[in-house]
């Protein structure tokens, strides 16, 4: 590993930490295509997947006490599962440039709902009777680009859960996408010892910038920080462009 890849690894988790640590989600939105922006997307999957299954872990004894009933867990797991297993065979067989393309294209569907403000809410046809169907789908998304927060957050949404609750169910799925995703890339060969080793040196920024950005973020009123946000997937997302087009 040289020593642009552990800047690019530093830097993309600590962009992904601060946003994180300020908004309460985005870091794989935010790291993943930054790295993706500097190397392979399938590598910048990888690495994220290490950090992801630590943080639920520490997410799920954070929110232990809010443990709530999932409805159809077991088949929301089956379903989970093989979206995510689907999802990184798709990473491990499509060529690079159409994944590139994917997630810019995801990125930049992001960006409008945060800049015309448009919100994900539960009140469609999809997450009231296709939740299994969001789940698979988030799955998916999940194994190949490992961003699909966007996707799960309506479905859980739904379930009108408290602030707590909601953080926990979350963390319950998300921790069964990154285990799924842990085991299909090791038998996929998407993650070896060197991978492993980027992977783990990944949390390093994120112990560091993640409790620093919680703390900075009563510094932020909501117009500024949009505002920041919104700037820095910009810059991201044409970054991204120009690696397509180039």
């Amino acid at each position: 590993m040289t020593t642009e890849s552990i800047i690019i690894i530093f830097v993309a988790l600590a962009a992904g930490s601060l946003v994180k640590g300020i908004s309460g989600l985005g870091l794989p939105l935010t790291a993943i295509p930054v790295m993706a922006s500097f190397m392979d997307v399938e590598r910048a999957v990888a690495i994220m997947v290490i950090p992801g299954v630590l943080i639920n872990i520490w997410l799920l004894w954070t929110y232990r006490a809010s443990a709530v009933q999932i409805p159809k867990l077991p088949l929301v797991c089956v379903i989970g599962i093989l979206g995510v297993v689907a999802g990184a065979l798709i990473l491990s067989s499509v060529p690079g440039w159409y994944l590139l393309l994917a997630m810019a294209i995801w990125l930049g569907a992001y960006l409008l709902t945060l800049i015309f403000r448009l919100k994900l809410t539960s009140a469609g046809p999809v997450t009231k009777h296709m939740p299994l169907f969001v789940v698979g789908a988030a799955g998916v998304i999940q194994g190949a680009i490992g961003t699909a927060g966007p996707v799960l957050a309506p479905y859980v949404h739904s379930l009108n859960l408290k602030q707590p609750q909601y953080v926990f169910v979350v963390s319950v799925l998300f921790q069964i996408f990154a285990l799924t995703q842990l085991v299909s890339f090791i038998w996929l060969g998407l993650i070896d010892l060197e991978r492993a080793y980027e992977s783990m040196l990944a949390c390093i920024p994120i112990a560091i910038f993640l409790p620093l950005a919680v703390w900075l973020s009563r510094f932020f009123n909501d117009r500024a920080f949009n505002a920041l946000i919104v700037g820095l997937l910009i810059v991201i997302e044409i970054r991204l462009i120009w690696r397509i087009m180039t």
